[in-house]
């Protein structure tokens, strides 16, 4: 009954594998083999399951995959269906799957197994009295000590299971929140109350849809599975590795090169893998051995690939698909948030490849010249038809089709070109193993958005959402940028070890909400905290993004994150640029959002000067630096007199630098 097989992390894992991969280091080409080390820092991990137990979970999985499918052509059923439906899967599934220690044993397997059957028990009391649980009235029917129970086992076995596989982090907050709830008159300054009672709790919790079952829970189920799944089917389909060929090839000649194709490849996948530590262990696998065979040091290599991933979260199309918890949460479409995102999410990219290519030049790296390349310009056209999947994703949400129903038809374009680019990809025995692995994979992300659910639950309960608001608003004294500041500090300590769609959720409840009593627009106020919630993950002391990137380059992952944090400058001064010019989130007449576009491109390349110490290729003293920095700011804010006195210091440096250079070479 009890065969299976588990593997103890103590430490961490490390597989090898060879691959062949094709690289610049400065003038020279190599297609050589090159050792990928792949070490995981798991705090619990997976167990390996045999045998029964690892037939029982594929087909689980395949089960949950299905029926996400069939919920994008027939539509969802009631959210008491199809959100209970979604949490019993990934919790059936969680329970068997991941450990609960370092250490493993068949005794806890076995209560493993125990509390997987509580999951199904609770879901299948919900089911049998349907009829109670759908039309009872929240908090005036009363409930029964077998409801109270049941609803104190099902928030534990949410914490827990969101403590396996995302560790302690989101448990604190939860934690936090749950007393501060009950117990609220114990409690110090706004977070003070009259508390609430404890039946009124499991009530609002286990029967309601702004509990446990809450927006979050409804988003995982209805569009971030349809998009982990696109994930899966594009990644096994080659999709996924021709963005990173196309990306090596199309950076090969240039300086940095294999940095450049790290922050390319991570872009592109990024965006639709919805994790930035998992998109790190996918393309940083390829990405980092070659910006270190490249000459690129580790901790650079690792921070490149943490900078570039993390930014996945904030890139349309997809972005990860966080953002539509956004679009649930202010209603608004998903398009017009896409929209809005594009041009500071370009800008990002801009400002680390300027960073990339200013460090190549520290290293003395050059450009590639004459007819070095081999790139095959015919096999990458004829390969083209790969990108339909994403054609096809975007073409739909333009259109204005729902994103589920956008995601289910680009996976069948994923099953398309994937036939034709190699039939065995999509053969049945595949396309299941690709269905049985996103039921897998996607425990790690509804874990967290339940676990988030209902921390979110607590605060609306309390109140104290409210209190936050005007805590923000009367420290700041009612100063936007005194407000902006402390959004941002509290979105990215709260957003520290989680990920971005739990980290989001969380701030979005009360941070936005201090920035609109202010005069931001909606939108606006919403993208400023999803960015810092996105980047929390490159942010020390916890930058788990940044911290994978350091193991995987075998480099201090302390270091890593701070030098990620400087490669990633920009992330932390583009939302105060859109927040103070919205034009660049597409607001105005065409030729405001150019200039504005114009403006944000030079105080980018600004930053990234002032960032690294050069300037038009040319080192620069700490003076100069702080300068260009300024003339950034400059740049940043909004106005024609602000923009004029960026471009004057900006040409000042320049003619500086040039009269310079001219009377060392007469005195030479």
């Amino acid at each position: 009954m009890f065969e299976y097989s588990y593997v103890i992390f103590e430490i961490k894992i490390t597989l090898k594998r060879k691959e062949s991969i094709t690289m610049t280091q400065e003038n020279k080409e190599l297609n050589v083999p090159v050792d990928v080390e792949i070490v995981e820092d798991e705090s619990l991990g997976k167990r390996d399951l045999k045998g029964f137990f690892y037939q029982f979970v594929t087909i689980v999985a395949i089960a949950m995959s299905l029926y996400h499918l069939s919920t994008a052509i027939i539509g969802t059923p009631e959210w008491q269906i199809h959100r209970t439906t979604h949490v019993v899967f990934y919790l059936t599934i969680g329970y068997i799957l991941y450990k609960g220690s370092k250490k493993d044993s068949k005794l806890k397997f076995g209560i493993d197994i125990l509390l997987a059957a509580l999951s199904v028990a609770i879901y299948l009391y919900i089911m049998l009295d349907f009829e109670r649980f759908s039309t009872r009235l929240p908090m005036v029917d009363p409930i029964t000590t077998l409801d109270i129970i049941l609803g104190c086992a099902l928030i534990l076995l949410i914490l827990e299971m969101t403590r396996r596989t995302t560790g302690w982090a989101l448990i604190i907050v939860a934690l936090f929140f749950i007393a501060q709830t009950l117990f609220a008159k114990y409690f110090p300054g706004f977070l003070r109350g009259p508390g609430v009672a404890f039946e009124t709790f499991i009530d609002y919790m286990f029967f309601t849809s702004d509990g446990i079952y809450g927006s979050s829970v409804g988003v995982s189920a209805s569009f971030v599975y349809l998009f982990v799944l696109f994930g899966v089917f594009l990644d096994k389909t080659g999709v996924g590795t021709y963005f990173i060929e196309l990306a090596t090839n199309a950076t090969r000649k240039t300086r940095g090169g294999s940095a450049k194709a790290a922050v390319l490849a991570s872009g592109l996948f990024g965006s639709i893998s919805g994790s930035a530590v998992a998109n790190v262990y996918g393309t940083g696998t390829f990405t980092i051995p070659m910006m270190k065979k490249a000459g690129f040091k580790p901790v650079f290599a690792g921070a490149v690939e943490a900078v570039a991933s993390s930014g996945g979260a904030i890139m349309p199309p997809v972005m990860g698909s966080a953002a539509f918890l956004m679009a649930d949460f202010i209603g608004m479409p998903y398009t017009t948030i896409a929209k809005a995102a594009i041009i500071p999410a370009i800008l990002y990219y801009i400002s680390v490849w300027m960073i990339v290519d200013i460090e190549a030049k520290k290293m003395g790296m050059k450009k590639i010249t004459g007819n070095v390349d081999k790139i095959d310009y015919k096999y990458f056209l004829r390969k083209s038809y790969l990108f339909l999947p994403i054609i096809v994703l975007i073409a739909l949400l333009l259109k204005g089709f729902t994103a589920f129903y956008a995601a289910f038809f680009a996976i069948i374009g994923t099953l398309v070109v994937g036939f034709i680019n190699d039939k065995s990809t999509v053969s049945p025995k595949n396309i299941i193993a690709m269905l049985s692995e996103c039921g897998k994979t996607a425990v790690t992300i509804a874990a967290p958005l339940t676990c988030a659910a209902l921390v979110v639950a607590c605060v609306s309960l309390t109140g104290v959402g409210l209190q936050l608001t005007s805590m923000i608003l009367k420290g700041s004294g009612g100063q936007l940028p005194l407000a902006m500041l402390f959004t941002m500090i509290i979105t990215i300590i709260l957003g520290m070890g989680l990920p971005t769609a739990a980290a989001y959720q969380i701030v979005a409840i009360f941070a936005p909400s201090a920035l609109i009593e202010l005069g931001v627009p909606v939108l606006t106020a919403h993208l400023f905290c999803f960015y810092y919630a996105s980047f929390s993950t490159i942010t020390p002391p916890v930058a788990m993004a940044a911290y994978a990137g350091g193991v995987l380059a075998g480099a201090n992952v302390n270091k890593t994150g701070f030098t990620a944090v400087r490669i990633g400058v920009a992330a932390f001064v583009i939302p105060w640029c859109f927040v103070y010019s919205d034009a660049l989130l597409m607001n105005g007449s065409v030729p405001t959002i150019l200039m504005a576009i114009v403006s944000a491109l030079v105080g980018v390349y600004a930053l990234a000067s002032g960032v690294q110490g050069y300037f038009l290729d040319k080192k620069i003293n700490a003076i100069f630096r702080i300068i260009i920095l300024f003339a950034a700011v400059c740049m940043i804010l909004p106005g024609l007199q602000s923009d004029v006195i960026g471009y004057g210091i900006l040409i000042a440096i320049y003619l500086f630098q040039r009269f310079s250079s001219k009377k060392e070479v007469v005195g030479a």
